[in-house]
C-alpha cells in the first residue's frame, strides 16, 4: 500500500525545525524535516525536538541539565519522526526521561535526559581561550564563498544554504575552512538567523540543535594532509551535552571545540559554549565515525 503522509515540509526558520506535534500524552510527531548534507536527517534537529518533547512531560519547575544520545540510523528525511517519551523518574529534585526516536517502527535515535529544580551551589567555569573578535568584525559564510570560491570544501559550500536558518562565523575562517595546516582548536559563532519566541525551552532546544554543528569535523583540522587528497564518511555516533546557564539560540554563541582523540575510524571531540558576553552556557561532547574512503578515479 501507498505511503499516505505527504513528505514533511523543508524548515524555512529554525523556530520551524522545532515545532512538535503532540498525538497523545507522551507521544509526539516532527512538522519539518531538515535534510543533511548526506542527504539523511540533521542530527541536531533530532536532538531539539527530542528535548523539546521530553521537557513537555516534566514540571515546569524543572530544566534539563543534561542529555546523553546515541543515533542509531540514519533518518528519513520523507517522512516524519515520532518521538515516544518514557516517565523513567521523577525524585524530589530530579526528574529522568528517555526519549525514542522512530521511523517506520524502526528506533533512529534513543536519548537519556535529567531534569533538575534550581538550587543554590557552588560555581566556577571555564573562559574563552584567548582574544576572539565579536562576529561583526568577522564573514559569513556567503562572505567566505565569494572570497575562496571554489576553493572551499563541499561541506562548507552546503552551509550556504541552510543560512536560512543558521548564520555561522568562524574565528580562522582561511585555516578552518580551506584547512592549509593542522589546527588544533575550531572557533566559530553561530545563531539562529531569524527570532526565536522568548520562552526558555525554544531556546534550550535551540541550543540543542546548534551544538551539533561541525562537531565531527573538527577531528579533521588536525589532518588537513589526508583528508584534503582522500574523501571521508561522516556520521554522530553519540551526543552528550550539560547546559548551564540559561541561553538565547538567537542571539550570538561562540562554540571553541577541540578534539582530544582520534582513532579506529573514529574521532571525538569536546566543546564550550559560550554567550556574546563568554559567559558559559553549556558543554559538548560528541564521537563521530571518521572512515576514509578510497580517492574517487579521475
Amino acid at each position: 500500500m501507498a505511503n499516505s503522509i505527504s513528505p514533511p515540509p523543508a524548515p524555512k526558520s529554525l523556530s520551524e525545525v522545532l515545532e512538535l506535534e503532540q498525538l497523545d500524552t507522551n507521544l509526539f510527531r516532527s512538522r519539518v524535516n531538515q535534510i543533511n548534507v548526506n542527504r539523511t536527517l540533521f542530527g541536531g534537529q533530532i536532538l531539539g525536538q527530542g528535548l523539546k518533547a521530553a521537557t513537555q512531560t516534566v514540571a515546569p519547575d524543572r530544566v534539563c541539565h543534561s542529555l546523553h544520545g546515541y543515533f542509531l540510523l540514519g533518518g528519513a528525511s520523507d517522512i516524519p519522526v515520532i518521538y515516544d517519551v518514557e516517565l523513567t523518574r521523577d525524585g524530589g529534585s530530579f526528574s529522568t526521561r528517555r526519549v525514542v526516536a522512530r521511523q517506520r517502527s524502526r528506533p533512529i535515535f534513543h536519548m537519556e535526559l535529567s531534569f533538575h529544580r534550581a538550587e543554590e551551589g557552588l560555581r566556577h567555569e571555564v573562559s574563552v581561550s584567548g582574544d576572539v573578535p565579536d562576529p561583526e568584525d568577522l564573514m559569513d559564510v556567503r562572505q567566505l564563498l565569494e572570497k575562496f570560491g571554489d576553493r572551499l570544501p563541499e561541506g562548507a559550500t552546503a552551509l550556504a544554504s541552510q543560512e536560512a536558518i543558521i548564520e555561522l562565523r568562524p574565528v580562522n575562517p582561511e585555516m578552518f575552512m580551506l584547512r592549509k595546516q593542522p589546527l588544533q582548536r575550531a572557533q566559530y559563532w553561530i545563531r539562529s538567523a531569524s527570532p526565536l519566541p522568548d520562552d526558555p525551552l525554544t531556546h534550550r532546544a535551540g541550543l540543542a540543535y546548534l551544538s551539533d554543528y561541525f562537531l565531527v569535523s573538527t577531528a579533521l583540522l588536525k589532518h588537513p594532509a589526508a583528508t584534503s587528497s582522500t574523501k571521508v564518511m561522516m556520521a554522530s555516533l553519540d551526543h552528550a551535552m550539560w547546559f548551564h546557564s540559561p541561553p538565547r539560540a538567537d542571539e550570538w554563541i561562540l562554540i571553541e571545540a577541540v578534539s582530544p582523540f582520534a582513532g579506529g575510524a573514529r574521532g571525538l571531540t569536546r566543546a564550550e559554549m559560550f554567550d556574546r558576553n563568554r559567559k558559559l552556557v553549556a558543554s559538548v561532547a560528541q564521537e563521530g565515525l571518521l572512515r576514509l574512503l578510497d580517492k574517487p578515479a579521475g
